[in-house]
């Protein structure tokens, strides 16, 4: 881990690259390449909202898992949930993040079922979570 405060414990800012990671191994787990699919096409993908509950810190050098889940996908939307675990299972930080369908360059909100309808049946198979 790097980016830590003088103290040694990570600073918050590293959490939400964290889910970003995350959230891309989660789709790649499933055949949806992040890049490939929404930023280099037609439809990019915008984080419209991001939280994360920091339960216990962590310090340098330990070892982490983050779990992303998808909790909702609409037409224009998607949720994923993440939380942050240590190397013995305790949570650490939990959090998520909203994004919305983008034209690419627009930045205009777009149905990606009919703007880009195989993507939309790629992600409509995706593992849907329950929220907690």
């Amino acid at each position: 881990m790097g980016e830590c405060d003088p103290a040694g414990i990570v600073y918050h800012p590293a959490y939400i690259d964290w889910f970003s990671v995350a959230r891309m191994h989660f789709l790649s787990a499933y055949g949806v390449q992040y890049m490939e699919s929404f930023q280099d096409g037609q439809i990019q993908v915008v984080v419209t909202d991001v939280t994360c509950k920091y339960v216990k810190a962590l310090r340098a050098e330990e070892q982490i898992v983050v779990v992303a889940r998808l909790v909702e996908i609409s037409r224009a939307r998607m949720k994923f949930a993440y939380e942050v675990l240590d190397d013995s299972g305790a949570t650490c930080a939990k959090g998520y993040t909203r994004h919305a369908f983008v034209g690419h360059g627009t930045m205009r909100p777009v149905n990606l079922q009919r703007a880009a309808p195989e993507l939309w049946e790629k992600l409509t198979v995706l593992p849907l979570s329950r929220e907690e």
